[in-house]
């Protein structure tokens, strides 16, 4: 009687295994895709070339209206640096962030055998990557001293401060303009007698150049003998938030900055380096060191979600 009940336990065990993985101790937990909100710069930059081959993160149904693909489950956030903390803090985490935002709190991984870096951004190889766009309203004549900080901007000095954040300055004028328009040129900033006048200069937009602007407003007041804060109001919420700021300015007086090409007939703008989006996992995952478009797009749509399941 004894064994008959051993047996029959045995089997409900067996059975308990075969409908319940982590009854036969696979405990692996489901990934967690970790995103940037909808109108963030990284994140359509990063949707709008993540693919399974024949749909995209991002894209537009019939009736030209965004369609995202993203699993619902996804946790969403609304800056870079609760991406990387999300994911620094959770082994099953997937997210993606500014490359001159990575520390190493994380660990990269190589997109289609490509490891993001200055050299496969400029060659095209690394194929998640996108402009950091700085912005002005084309229907208002900026002040005085936004348009001096603006003729700083586009200048060989903001090289330093843009290899000091990690992106990618762009010399070739082609690439500082939108494809079609004419080239803007890097220009040589002369500094004026004395700080011109016409208060603060605001800065709204992409929290992924948070580390070039804040360089560029240092050195710029730096040249006056003024501190930054005098001079600038720097409130980065999104590229979305940022161009919205330009597209609202009446006063002349706003720079709006995107992660993400921008070509608007009521807005003026230029491309002031080249930066890669990276993924990034938990710097313990030793399981993922590559993936493909492909094994992104099932990844952040949901259709994967589990790390052992990638590449089945």
């Amino acid at each position: 009687m004894r064994k008959t009940i051993t047996s029959l336990l045995a089997i409900v065990l067996t059975l308990s295994c075969v409908f319940s993985l982590a009854a036969c101790g696979n405990t692996e937990k489901n990934i967690t895709v970790v995103v940037r909100e909808q109108g963030s710069g990284t994140r359509e930059a990063f949707d709008k070339v993540v693919t399974d081959g024949e749909h995209f993160l991002e894209e537009k149904d019939t009736n030209g209206k965004k369609v995202y693909n993203t699993t619902n489950t996804a946790v969403q956030q609304t800056k870079t640096g609760t991406v990387l903390s999300t994911v620094a803090s959770d082994k099953n985490a997937i997210g993606y962030i500014s490359l001159g935002s990575l520390n190493d709190s994380v660990k990269v991984v190589s997109v289609d055998g490509v490891v993001p870096s200055e050299a496969t951004v400029l060659d095209g190889t690394y194929k998640i990557q996108r402009p950091f766009v700085v912005m002005t309203n084309a229907n208002v004549t900026l002040n005085p001293i936004t348009a001096d900080f603006m003729n700083y901007l586009k200048s060989a000095d903001t090289k330093a401060h843009a290899e000091a954040a990690g992106c990618i300055f762009l010399e070739d004028g082609a690439k500082r303009a939108n494809e079609g328009s004419a080239p803007i040129e890097v220009v040589a900033y002369t500094k004026q007698a004395s700080l011109p006048t016409g208060g603060k200069i605001v800065v709204r937009g992409s929290t992924s150049m948070e580390k070039f602007i804040n360089a560029a407003a240092k050195a710029y007041a730096d040249l006056y003998g003024v501190g930054a804060e005098e001079i600038f109001d720097i409130q980065l919420e999104g590229s979305s938030v940022g161009r919205k700021a330009v597209e609202d300015d009446t006063n002349g007086n706003v720079i709006g900055l995107s992660s993400a090409s921008v070509n608007q007939a009521d807005i003026t703008s230029f491309n002031a380096c080249l930066d890669a989006v990276v993924v990034i996992v938990h710097k313990d995952n030793a399981d993922i060191s590559n993936l493909t478009l492909k094994n992104l797009y099932d990844i952040f749509s949901g259709k994967v979600t589990k790390f052992s399941e990638i590449g089945e």
